[in-house]
């Protein structure tokens, strides 16, 4: 009975294992539901169970994992879902030459191969307990990184130069692992199987880290694509802010060069008794002056240009911005408030483009106290929305769309503080980003 309950312990681990290179390595996007979960992990372990206790087949036992790694990313995926049951050949040679490390470098102070595979193999249990202690770290201490990792690779795709070169890297570890393992059956001197294993570690740990290099060096190369096109798409906002000034103030000289004019007029319809005439024209007066001032104002002209930019967007799809409170003296560099305003805009776009929610607001808060500047962004959803995932409670995390992790990453600069979080509100359910800015004092 120990001996199926360590099986299945085993085999748990290897599809962690799995599961973790797949999301952090290749990038794939598993599920987001936690009852979803509970359903993919209970018919694994009752898998598990019936196999081990009542089949007792060790194949079928072995090939579990990787048979219901297949299937997960199988479900997941949208699309290319047949050649994604092919990544479990690389990640398992990714796995394998992880375990071999040890293995080989035990067999250096070792006679043969046999020898330490066929011991009670007592450094086994070392490396159970040090993969659950560094799982149960990940899980408790890692929360924050996980959060802040989906997050950035909502947008982080493989491109298909990486995908090659690590399918490529992870086939040859498994096959050089074998090869390592397999060293007593070659029949060659100590000495040359034991410069070969020696040599194996070096190429095994070296391609390891490789691709964890190649993954951060695409983790940054990404990044500094999206600073690039946000540069960009700022100065566009600008402009755009620029040019509609121009057009307000134009129309404020003509209204105020007409001031006079439109001011007899009424004194003379108000001396004539003409009431009626009067109450119209002050009416298309009104209409007048309130098409000058069509713009959104926050209090800070980069916001202005930004918000204003959205406006006009958001406008062609039925769907309004308000503005409380104004902005009050900021600190904070042009491109991390373009960062933080376009993304929140954008994700709040776009959850309600092609949604049946009758008033589509856009809702964005300001209030200041001290150094403290407190920003929140609030749009309504609709309760299937398929983007709006949630694990446990509603603070838990939820995947509004792309650029959150820049929103982040933006914020912390300034030892900020985001949140985002669904809440109920008179039978409509509300996404809500709240931001704490600490601002430096002015010089």
């Amino acid at each position: 009975m120990f001996e199926n309950l360590y099986m299945i312990m085993g085999n748990t681990e290897l599809l962690i294992l799995l599961i973790l290179i797949g999301k952090y390595i290749y990038f794939e996007k598993f599920f987001n539901n936690l009852h979803t979960w509970y359903l993919f992990l209970g018919a694994f372990f009752f898998s598990e169970f019936i196999i081990s206790f009542f089949i007792n087949e060790d194949i079928m036992n072995v090939a579990l994992p990787f048979m219901f790694f297949s299937v997960l990313v199988f479900l997941s995926r949208g699309k290319n879902k047949l050649r994604g049951l092919f990544l479990v050949f690389p990640i398992c040679g990714m796995i394998v030459s992880f375990i071999v490390l040890p293995v080989s470098f035990l067999y250096l102070f070792s006679k043969s191969m046999h020898s330490i595979i066929n011991t009670d193999l007592a450094w086994m249990g070392i490396f159970d307990i040090i993969f659950w202690i560094s799982f149960i770290l990940f899980l408790c201490k890692g929360k924050k990184w996980r959060r802040h990792f989906d997050e950035i690779i909502n947008n982080r795709t493989l491109s298909k130069l990486e995908r090659n070169l690590i399918n490529t890297t992870g086939v040859f570890l498994l096959m050089f692992s074998v090869l390592v393992l397999c060293v007593d059956e070659f029949k060659i001197e100590s000495l040359y199987a034991k410069c070969f294993v020696g040599f194996g570690i070096l190429i095994v740990a070296f391609l390891e880290t490789s691709i964890i290099i190649m993954v951060i060096q695409g983790n940054g190369k990404t990044y500094f694509q999206q600073t690039a096109i946000l540069n960009e798409h700022y100065l566009k906002a600008q402009l755009e802010h620029f040019k509609t000034y121009q057009e307000t103030q134009r129309e404020t000289r003509r209204v105020h060069h007409d001031m006079k004019n439109h001011i007899a007029c009424l004194y003379n319809l108000i001396l004539e008794e003409k009431y009626e005439e009067t109450s119209k024209y002050i009416l298309d007066l009104n209409t007048q002056i309130q098409q000058i001032d069509r713009e959104l104002h926050t209090g800070n002209d980069i916001v202005d240009a930004i918000v204003n930019e959205k406006l006009t967007n958001a406008k062609k799809d039925q769907i309004s911005i308000s503005i409380e409170g104004k902005l009050g003296y900021m600190t904070v560099d042009a491109i991390d408030l373009c960062t933080i305003f376009s993304n929140a805009i954008d994700n709040a776009v776009e959850a309600l483009k092609d949604s049946c929610i009758p008033e589509k607001e856009i809702q964005i808060q300001f209030k200041q106290q001290n150094s403290i500047q407190f920003l929140m962004f609030c749009n309504p959803v609709e309760q299937g929305e398929s983007t709006l995932t949630f694990f446990t409670t509603k603070r838990d995390y939820i995947n509004h769309g792309f650029g959150l992790g820049n929103i982040r990453m933006a914020v912390e600069k300034y030892n900020g503080h985001m949140e985002y979080y669904l809440e109920n509100k008179e039978n409509q359910s509300f996404f809500i980003l709240e931001i704490i800015l600490f601002m430096q004092s002015a010089t």
